[in-house]
């Protein structure tokens, strides 16, 4: 929906930003430039944004803006954000989306004719300086901080049932994120799309969290995106996933999400080899046709994972989703794969998918996600199937 009331003047941009300093709330502030290089221009000399990109640029800004967000032309191609409801990290995906939407719009295939740098800060940053609500000071605050990348994200893990074995088998880390008062898990990062650049830091940040996770907790899952950002390098993947196996004695399953329907074949098979040769075995969340869940297969995955959370996201009504996993199930059976259900919200979405031939779940229904790993413990039916 278009927010009307996006950009405004100067003073009352000024305005805004001294009001949420003096009452101390949260929020963030950043930049999104427009940077256009020419390659017939001698020595790659930069050329004015044209109008008709400006006009472009802004309709995108005005229509992808939420209530309550506010945006200042600075000059062509130039703006300020104020983001009052969101943290930094949450300000810096809005806005690196909006800035993928503005390249992808203006040039497509020639995005590399036009560069658009994002940066957000938090309004805290602000506080300290001598005319804090000042254009200028804002300015000289993120060129300051011109390199503020980090994303910060909190890892849970959720204890995995074992619908077989009616017990807590492992664990399954997750990133877990509040945003605008929604609770979201798993691909909370991925605000940008399946190619965001941020799920490198996703990856890590997961990484980071199961190594220092406790030991001796059973099979542990660990979701990783994978993207053109994320796999450039199999052999420095393959190294990350064998130093997160080291850390894990009774087995880690990567889960590998993200933009896996869009890899080719030949692809796919060296992600899934360079998971393998890290110590991992491996896991695709995707809804397979059933040549490719077999090409999937003979590669050397052996879990189909299926996010309840995700699907809700995507507007899935539990009949749609249900009827989508019958059909998922039927096509891949025989074929050796162990189906998991992922953020189940109720026990009985864990007994329906459990008839389907679902046989690991996570969720509300099987326990509480929690900092630190779960141990493993025997969890009868009736306890699951509230």
């Amino acid at each position: 929906m278009t927010n009307q009331g996006a950009f405004t003047d100067k003073a009352a941009f000024e305005s805004i930003i001294h009001s949420l300093l003096e009452r101390g709330d949260g929020g963030s502030f950043g930049k999104i430039h427009l940077v256009s290089i020419s390659p017939a221009t001698e020595a790659g000399a930069p050329v004015e944004i044209q109008p008709k990109a400006v006009a472009i640029t802004e309709h995108i800004i005005q229509a992808r803006l939420s209530h309550g967000d506010v945006c200042l032309l600075l000059s062509p191609g130039k703006y300020m954000l104020i983001f009052p409801g969101l943290t930094d990290v949450e300000g810096s995906i809005k806005a690196t989306a909006i800035s993928r939407e503005i390249k992808a719009r203006l040039f497509g295939q020639s995005a590399a004719a036009i560069n658009v740098s994002v940066q957000v800060l938090p309004l805290s940053r602000l506080k300290a300086r001598a005319s804090a609500a000042r254009i200028t000071a804002m300015e000289e605050v993120l060129d300051a901080h011109e390199r503020h990348t980090a994303v910060r994200l909190r890892v849970v893990f959720q204890p995995v049932w074992d619908s077989l074995g009616q017990g807590v088998i492992g664990n399954r880390a997750v990133t877990h994120r509040e945003f605008q008062g929604r609770e979201l898990f798993d691909d909370a990062v991925q605000f940008a799309g399946e190619q965001d650049p941020l799920a490198i830091e996703r990856n890590a940040c997961l990484q980071h969290s199961v190594i220092l996770g406790r030991k001796n907790q059973g099979l542990v899952f660990m979701p990783q995106v994978i993207n053109d950002h994320t796999v450039t390098d199999l052999n420095e993947f393959t190294q990350s996933i064998r130093q997160v196996a080291a850390a894990c004695p009774d087995g880690l399953v990567i889960e590998l999400t993200g933009a896996v329907s869009s890899l080719s074949r030949r692809r796919f098979r060296d992600v899934i080899q360079a998971v393998t040769e890290g110590g991992a075995e491996v896991g695709v969340r995707i809804f397979p046709e059933p040549e490719m869940a077999r090409f999937i297969r003979e590669c050397g995955a052996s879990y189909l994972c299926f996010n309840e959370a995700q699907a809700k996201e995507a507007a899935f009504t539990h009949s749609a989703l249900y009827a989508l996993f019958a059909v998922v199930a039927h096509e891949v059976r025989g074929l050796g794969f162990t189906p998991c259900l992922w953020n189940a919200s109720s026990g009985q979405d864990v007994k329906r998918a459990e008839a389907l031939g679902f046989l690991l779940f996570s969720g509300p229904p099987i326990g509480r996600n929690q900092a630190s790993m779960v141990s493993p413990y025997p969890l009868l039916t009736d306890k699951v199937f509230l």
